[in-house]
Parts: C-alpha cells; structure tokens; sequence
C-alpha cells in the first residue's frame, strides 16, 4: 500500500508540475533590457545535472527590434538548446545550432537553456542586437558602438565586395570594469574569411584618429584578432576589410570586443642581467611557469632557469587566459651566452618547444615574438624536468634483424643519441612492452644545436606491419604518440634525402 501510494502522489505531483506557468517554475534571471543600438547581455551557467532547465528573461524597448540569441556549450561541448517565450508563457522559437534570431516587439521576454541529451556541462549565453548600420563605410560615418563595460558582439557583412566597416568605441572614465586589463578584439564567421583588422586610437593632439595596429592573418586562420590596453577615456576606431584576392564579399561575419585579463611579467627583464628568476611551483621543483607580454617596446624576455641535477628539461610556450595562439621564438642559453637550443614553432602550432638534456646549473630562456605581431603578444612559459636515460646508437643497425634493443622502463625518460649516415642509412631500434601503454617518440637536434634536419619516423609490429608514421611534426622533424598494445615493435628513423648525413637524438616519453 504504501509503495502504491507513493507512486500515485509522484504522478500527481509530476502531473501538477507541468500544468504550472513557467514563472513558478523557475524565477528567470534577468539579463537586461535592450533600449539602445549595439547591446550585448552575456552570461555563464552550467547545468548540474541531467534535465535541469535555466530561465533567462530581458526586456524589449522598442517594436520590431530583431535579436540574436547565442548559446555555446564550454569546452567545445555540443548539445546545448535555446528556447525563446514571451511574457505570456507562449513558445516563440527555438534552436539546436548555436544562434537564434527573432524580431520581437516590445515587451519581456523568457528564454530556456537546457540539453538535449541531458547532459551535465557548461555554458554561454550570449543575447545581443547588434547589427552593422550602413553606410559606415569610413571613419566620420563609424557605428557607434558606444562605452565598452562589457563583451560588445555584432554581425556585419562585407558586401558588395570592396565594402569596409568601421566601428568607433571608448573606454569609460573608470577604466575597464573589475580586473579586465585589455580588450581583445576579433572577426570570425560560420564560414572561411579572410578579413584584416585596422585599429584606429583618436589623438587629442592632432584632432584625429590615427592608425596604431594591424592584424590580417591571426595565429588561427584567416580571420583577424588584436589586443589592446586602453587608457580610461580613450576613444578608438576599428576597420574591417576583406583581403582574398580577387575580392567576393563577406556575408555574414561577427565582430568581437571582449575585457579580458592579462598576467603581465616584471619588467625590465630585457637581458640576461635582469632575467626574471624561475620560482618552481611545485615542492620537488620539478615543473616552473611564468606569464608574460611582448609588445613593440619590449621584443624579448629573459628568464634564469636554475636546474639541481642531470635531467630532462621541456621548456615550451603555450596560451595565456585562452586569447589564441601567438608566434613565438624560444631560445635556451648558457650562463657564458652559447646558444643550447631553440624553436619557433612545434608541430601544428605557432607556440614553441624545446626538449633537451641539461646538467645541473643555471641557464637562460628567453622568448621573443616570431611573427609580425605589432600589438600584444600574451604568452605563458611553463618548463618540466625529469629524470632521462641517455645511451648511444650502436651500428650496425639497419634492418629488423640487427635492431638495437631498447630497455625502457615506463614513466622514464630515454634520450638515444644517433646519427644518420650517407647512402641511405637506416637506424631500427626494438623495443618491448608489457601491457598497453602511451607513449611518444620524437627526433630531435643534439644538445647545443639548432640545426634541422628532415628525418622521418615509422612504427611496425612484430609482424613489420605498420602501426604509425610521421614526417614532419616538429618543424623538419619527426613526432609520434601513439597508444600501443602489449607486445613486440620496432621504431625505423631515415632521412627524407638520402643523400643526408648529420647527428639527431630519439626522445622516448610517456605523455
């Protein structure tokens, strides 16, 4: 009786729960009201648990007005659902990709958040009126977007082709809001386009806006991204152009302003007598990080990396507060000034890398800006040691027969110094795992060269079937990670031109 009982109140009750309006639900948040061109509301959220629904309202000023509603799930995550009500519980829209546009009258508005897998994830939501005003085909007829307080998000299109877009904004008399340093400010679309940026500051001096930065290609595609840190009350212009040649038009792009957060190093730290010093972050001081800027008055940074004991040293440069990639140039020094090592970029990104064998002593690392960044550069420097192996290629070692063995162990770095001989020399190392592990395999200069030489790398089983392969990955040389069965397996290392000779290392690590 009493499980009966239970069932039925849980059917009243769910009964009752979807006759109830939707305000009693749930009492939406109120984002704002949209009473003046060029508003941008934003929020974040997550949804803590499967089914859960979050309930937005704004309100609506004027008739006819048309809105975009945009929601993206964190992390690149899917599956994120809009729905939009007006004030009277009636279903207006809804979409499952991303963006959903409507021209409402006035009033207030509901809008539903929730997953349509019932997923537990996070997201942005991002609702917005912003649309490109013609003509703004020049600095004196710019869109005015206004103060920027928070994310200022619009669409525009370059049509006809040749069109420009200007968009002129100020900084408040305040600064930026909380503790957002600088602007970051970026074109993108739902399709390829390649636009270039023109950033214009107004100069009370010359009683006109002058050009101060520059972006065509951003480190990620062809569309365009600068940073800035403004001044309380300055007043700036941005330019939006098509480059591709010959020019079709742009029909549908977004144009960005976003307060971010920048960590900014200590300065001067210019040269190897104020390099900043390295502080390990955790208690073995095996791993350090330090954040930085580059910009046109400060190309280079210095950084002491002191180092207790023979090991394995990765130095590499990476993203700082998710404001895209940059270029950058990474260089590893002796306290007397010889050059150890250097990279520009790694694998499929602009960022830099070096892996090296160092003994124990005090060196320097410096990074400096690889491209032709004329603004901000933000980067973050991270270095981490580990114990390595280091051992010698013993020749002849040319086919599967006399492959050299390898006794590695798991977790342990090795590093196999060997060179590569005319006339087509071939370098076959076997090696031998005992269960299922990760594991990565990379050429590489030998210590104290920054030379680079082309190699390629393939991985075969027992049976000399081939498991993975790889060219170019680093640069001329070669890289591969690959999750491998318990067994038998043999790394080939060869010259793209046979008619090469020159010395490399073999680095073999767990991710």
């Amino acid at each position: 009786m009493r499980t009966q009982c239970f069932g039925t109140v849980v059917i009243i009750v769910l009964l009752l729960g979807f006759a109830l309006p939707l305000a009693a639900q749930s009492d939406p948040v109120f984002l704002g009201a949209f009473f003046e061109p060029f508003t941008t509301l934003t929020v974040t959220g997550e949804l803590t648990h499967p089914g859960e629904l979050d309930w937005y309202s704004f309100e609506v000023i004027d008739n006819d007005s048309t809105l975009f509603i945009l929601v993206e799930g964190t992390d690149g995550e899917y599956g994120i659902r809009v729905l939009l009500f007006d004030n009277e519980d009636n279903y207006i829209d809804a979409t499952e990709d991303r963006l959903l546009r409507a021209t409402l009258a006035a009033g207030t508005y509901r809008i539903r958040i929730d997953s349509i897998e019932s997923g537990v994830q996070g997201y942005s939501l991002v609702v917005l009126n912003g649309v490109e005003i013609e003509s703004n085909d020049g600095l004196l007829e710019a869109n005015d977007l206004g103060e920027v307080t928070g994310r200022v998000l619009l669409f525009a299109s370059l049509v006809p082709p040749g069109d420009a877009d200007f968009f002129g904004f100020e900084i408040p008399e305040s600064g930026l809001m909380g503790v957002s340093n600088a602007l970051h400010i970026e074109t993108g679309g739902p399709t390829s386009g390649d636009t270039v940026l023109i950033l214009y500051q107004y100069s009370e001096t010359e009683g006109r806006y002058l050009p101060i930065a520059f972006d065509d290609d951003s480190g990620e595609g062809y569309w365009s991204r600068l940073l800035l840190r403004p001044q309380p009350g300055d007043r700036y212009a941005v330019r939006v152009e098509e480059t591709i040649y010959p020019l079709v038009g742009i029909r549908d792009y977004h144009l960005s302003i976003t307060p971010v957060v920048l960590n900014i190093d200590d300065e001067p730290n210019d040269t190897s007598a104020k390099a900043t010093t390295l502080t390990p972050t955790s208690p073995d001081a095996g791993t350090w990080m330090a954040d930085g800027i580059l910009d046109a008055d400060d190309t280079i940074d210095f950084y002491k990396l002191t180092i207790e004991s023979p090991t394995l040293v990765q130095i590499w440069t990476e993203s700082q507060s998710d404001v895209g990639d940059f270029d950058t140039l990474l260089t590893l020094y002796t306290p007397s000034g010889d050059r150890l090592s250097e990279n520009d970029d790694s694998g499929d990104s602009l960022w830099s890398r070096i892996v090296v064998s160092l003994d124990g002593g005090d060196y320097f690392v410096t990074v400096e800006a690889a491209g032709t960044e004329t603004a901000l550069l933000p980067y973050r420097l991270r270095a981490v040691a580990q114990s390595v192996k280091t051992m010698s290629e013993t020749e002849p070692n040319d086919t599967d027969e006399t492959a050299e063995l390898i006794e590695w162990s798991d977790g342990e770095a090795l590093l196999i110094e060997a060179a590569i001989g005319l006339e087509s020399d071939i370098d076959s190392f076997r090696f031998v795992l005992s269960e299922e592990t990760t594991i990565v395999f990379e050429t590489r200069p030998r210590s104290g060269s920054t030379e680079g030489y082309d190699t390629t790398l393939t991985i075969y089983d027992e049976d000399l079937w081939e498991v993975a392969y790889n060219d170019d990955a680093d640069g001329s040389w070669s890289r591969i990670e690959a999750t491998l069965a318990a067994g038998t397996y043999y790394v080939i290392v060869e010259s793209f031109y046979s008619d090469e000779s020159f010395e490399y290392t073999l680095l073999i690590t767990v991710p």
